[in-house]
């Protein structure tokens, strides 16, 4: 991208020369101020390429989650262990600070020098190395009694650890060396150290060396499923080694966790790995899961002695997951083999029926509507069916429809300067209702059309069926000076009931003018204004404003997203 952009600049040089040949110097300092803004405005979106690439990479990394990549956000480098822990022993470096009174009087911050003693006056050298933080006034008043036999009383207390600097080693992002205090975590060096490399590196194969020799080991999983972390006391010099993962297996179906989950080997099993029921547990399997697939790589040879690759799949019961063997690379997958036989359906709105109605599995529309008691006042042919997945599908459509406009918005290109500042203006209100729009709710509606067959619409789980109830309003939304509801009358047009409602926001002409029916189903009626057919009791009318924008295009998606906004959530958005 640099080259490119660098030859760019060069060709507008270039440019620059030929057009002073040809024009005068006013002219030429006009088109080259049009070359540059669309130089500077090509670059932008390149840069806006990168950032998408960039983005999708992050987003694709999501996908292969691992266990545990959530540890090291930067959540342990901003503080150091101030509250240093009754069983901290004491080390070169460290600051005590002493108080006597009585037959002496004496009050500093002392420090532990390299052979590990502390130097009080009139007393001499008391050594401390090693003393747990719990023991030091005892330790120290006994070694004042040999000089002072009474009246001497001692309070002494750990003023700051000593500070250490320690080498982060292995699969670490950043490795070198670091420093820090010699109380703090393990967790807070690795964390400075940019965390553990999520292509290479071990949450469960944490080393800390002295001399060489290997002095802690740590398992993360275990500070992450039950908060153990042992109290680990850091010197100069100290290597913390993280190792490299052995094997991992991929979790997939209905856990709480779906992702690579890193296995360690059990100590005196002769190599083998943990049982896949301590997975499980640290996971979350579902509740509601009983079969485990396991489908498990073997690398054999053949009979022209080439290795070959297969694998094999093995389902289990749930309840056998402490004895399913786990081998790397295997692929773990947990579902629900229960077949519901009923599920509930919420029915709202004017009836006289159960507000929750319990059906057999597989029962249709019309079932529910045979066992349902409806009211005088229920409007039967105006049935609504709202249901969570089509909502969902509903918010996806209209994310990916914001983005696009969100990006036809901040592509968009300018030839003059007043024309770029004219375009920012008006980017900046499209973005502002972008904003909004991206707040609204889909209802996921299943519009049910006139004269549709309701033994053919199976009904799910979690359905919300709606019986509007009868009514002689008309009620009207949206760019008018006073939405209201208004009594229906059979000689009123859709012109006569927006101007009962103050009229609208500006001439009809540059609205968009749609009538959603009891149903929820919705009609264009702009060509249909004066008709007094057309308006029934029940409907709703929605006036859309149409954008004033320079860019045609813009102004074209925007009137796409307003209508689609005001059919998928009767929402009415101005802009």
């Amino acid at each position: 991208m640099i080259q490119i952009i660098k030859m760019s600049k060069k060709y507008i040089k270039i440019a620059s020369r030929s057009l002073m040949a040809l024009f005068s110097k006013a002219t030429c300092l006009v088109m080259l101020t049009v070359l540059n803004v669309n130089f500077a405005q090509a670059s932008m979106s390149m840069q806006a390429d990168v950032d998408d690439q960039q983005q999708q990479s992050i987003i694709d990394t999501s996908q292969s989650q691992r266990y545990g990549d959530w540890l090291f956000k930067g959540g342990f480098t901003g503080q150091s262990f101030s509250a240093i822990n009754p069983k901290y022993r004491i080390s070169q470096g460290d600051n005590l600070l002493v108080q006597l009174w009585g037959g002496i009087d004496y009050q500093a911050e002392v420090p532990v020098d390299a052979q590990g003693n502390i130097f009080l006056p009139k007393v001499g050298p008391v050594r401390v190395l090693g003393v747990k933080n719990a023991d030091l006034n005892e330790v120290i008043l006994k070694s004042i009694k040999r000089v002072y036999k009474s009246n001497v009383e001692v309070y002494v207390s750990l003023a700051s650890s000593q500070k250490v600097k320690i080498f982060l080693s292995g699969m670490v992002v950043k490795p070198g060396l670091y420093e820090g205090q010699s109380a703090d975590s393990v967790l807070r060096f690795i964390d400075q150290a940019g965390g553990i490399r999520e292509d290479l590196g071990s949450y469960r194969n944490i080393q800390v060396k002295r001399d060489n020799e290997l002095k802690y080991q740590l398992d993360l999983y275990q500070f992450l499923q039950s908060g153990n972390m042992p109290a680990i006391q850091l010197q100069d010099g100290d290597v913390i080694f993280v190792g490299a993962k052995q094997a991992e297996v991929k979790l997939e179906g209905e856990l709480g966790f779906s992702g690579k989950y890193e296995l360690t080997k059990l100590a005196n099993s002769s190599g083998k790995f943990e049982s896949l029921d301590s997975v499980l547990n640290a996971v979350v399997a579902d509740k509601d899961a009983t079969h485990i697939t396991v489908i498990a790589p073997n690398l054999t040879a053949d009979t022209d002695h080439k290795s070959v690759r297969k694998v094999a799949a093995t389902q289990y019961p749930i309840s056998q997951a402490a004895t399913i063997p786990l081998s790397a690379g295997s692929i773990v997958k947990v579902t629900s083999q229960l077949r519901a036989t009923s599920i509930s359906v919420e029915v709202l709105g004017e009836h006289n029926s159960a507000k929750e109605i319990v059906v057999p599995w597989g029962s249709s529309m019309a079932d529910l509507l045979e066992n349902m008691e409806f009211s005088r006042l229920s409007n039967t042919d105006a049935i609504q069916l709202f249901r969570d997945s089509v909502a969902k599908r509903q918010a996806e459509m209209l994310q990916a429809s914001l983005t696009t406009l969100e990006q036809s918005v901040l592509n968009a290109r300018s030839e003059t300067t007043e024309s770029a500042q004219l375009r920012k203006a008006e980017a900046e209100v499209i973005l502002q209702w972008v904003a909004k729009a991206r707040k609204q709710k889909p209802r996921g509606q299943v519009l049910l059309s006139d004269g549709y067959d309701a033994s053919k619409i199976i009904l799910q789980q979690g359905d919300k069926v709606v019986v509007p109830a009868k009514r002689n309003l008309v009620i009207v939304h949206g760019e008018v000076m006073f939405p209201t509801a208004i009594t229906y009358q059979d000689n009123m047009t859709v012109k006569d009931f927006i101007n009962k409602s103050g009229g609208a926001t500006r001439k009809l002409s540059n609205m968009n003018i749609l009538i959603m029916k009891p149903n929820g189903s919705f009609v264009d009626v702009n060509d249909e204004l004066k008709d007094k057919t057309i308006i029934e009791p029940g409907d709703e009318i929605f006036v859309l404003a149409k954008p004033d924008f320079k860019g045609f295009q813009v102004v074209k998606d925007i009137t796409q997203l307003i209508y689609q906004l005001a059919m998928s959530t009767a929402v009415v958005l101005s802009i």
